[in-house]
């Protein structure tokens, strides 16, 4: 599936632009949101679509083993099977979160692990990925990566490196004409020249754009910043670039700052289960007694589906009778609210305004 992407606007490293795909156009920078099992926390895609979301991403190791492959494939493919007409990435799990077998797991070939339902060794391979995703039919998809932790020692990274171009090359290999768009995935860990051996292999295939892999073992967001830095001067500039699993707001705001055109994160419905609902003063914890005969909405300055309609005494009720209701209504706001923040990031970049005022309570 051919992707377009044109750059339109450069404030320093930030940018904006536009990706068209297939039925998809987007405008970059843009939040993809996690849908591993094809649902967003408890949230119904609809539900998400209310929010003005546009991405989603989902998990291919887990779909094509439950519903399966065959069956997404049978009832027309992710877009009709859950209804959702935004853009859909497909990725394949972090290896490292499957049932591994006990012995020799990694290989040059793939990784084997034991299928949730049978129990059954199973081998992924960057090319039975690759044909999975392609039946699933995404608009983007990511090739199997391997991917080190990020405090592994340098011999380590240096071989996952290694693995990691093998099934870059080997993945491409079972592309078709029909085939959705791929992203490359840089690795690397914390080593710069690993970073640059990992891109310079990759760049030699022709891939609609790339990840910059192994961030989410980061548990220090200046840490973040650095090596993301690092990693998009290293990129070429006319492709799309993406990270994944986005774990704070200062992340966020690097992501923006860096360059990133999409940005996965569940920030929002992390927030919403415990209660948090995004506003200008920061995050408020509406379960607080303070709020229980409140009558204002979550937040004053957004027009959302749920501010519209209730009051945070009501939600706070519904968070303090434990009822499931709750936490779903504050993270539809929360996404409403950051898909906000981003748009407003996005029009600064284009009139070449700094950004972090915008995120000033969040970080």
């Amino acid at each position: 599936m051919k992707l377009d992407f044109k750059l339109q606007h450069h404030a320093e490293t930030a940018r904006t632009a536009q990706l068209t795909i297939g039925r998809q156009t987007l405008a970059t920078p843009s939040l993809i949101i996690p849908a591993p099992a094809l649902a967003v926390h408890d949230l119904a895609p609809a539900e998400v679509k209310r929010s003005q979301i546009k991405g989603l991403s989902i998990d291919e190791s887990i779909v094509s083993q439950n519903p399966g492959t065959e069956t997404v494939r049978d009832l027309g493919g992710l877009h009709r099977f859950m209804a959702w007409d935004g853009l859909v990435i497909a990725k394949p799990s972090d290896f490292r979160h499957l049932p591994l077998v006990k012995k020799n797991h990694l290989t040059k070939d793939g990784v084997r692990f034991h299928d949730v339902k049978t129990g059954a060794v199973r081998l992924m391979t960057p090319q039975t990925v690759i044909e999975s995703q392609t039946e699933l039919q995404p608009d983007i998809m990511l090739m199997l990566s391997q991917t080190p932790s990020y405090y592994a020692p340098y011999d380590y990274v240096e071989k996952a490196v290694a693995i990691n171009s093998t099934w870059a090359a080997a993945a491409v290999q079972k592309l078709t004409a029909d085939s959705p768009a791929l992203f490359g995935v840089m690795q690397g860990a914390g080593f710069a020249q690993l970073r640059k051996q990992s891109i310079d292999a990759l760049s030699k295939i022709d891939f609609s754009g790339y990840v910059i892999g192994g961030l989410s073992d980061i548990d220090n967001d200046e840490e973040f910043d650095r090596i993301l830095k690092l990693s998009v001067d290293l990129l070429p500039a006319d492709k799309v670039r993406m990270v994944v699993d986005v774990q704070s707001s200062a992340q966020l705001v690097s992501a923006l700052k860096n360059g990133i055109d999409l940005i996965e994160t569940s920030l929002p419905t992390h927030w919403g289960r415990y209660g948090k609902a995004l506003t200008a003063q920061g995050l408020l914890p509406i379960k607080k007694a303070r709020f229980a005969a409140d009558p204002q909405p979550l937040a004053e300055d957004c027009h959302c589906p749920v501010c519209e309609q209730y009051s945070r005494a009501y939600l706070r009720h519904l968070l303090h009778m434990d009822d499931s209701v709750g936490p779903r209504l504050i993270s539809q706001h929360n996404l409403w609210y950051l898909r906000q923040l981003v748009s407003q990031a996005r029009l600064a970049i284009m009139h070449d305004q700094p950004i972090t005022a915008i995120f000033e309570n969040l970080i």
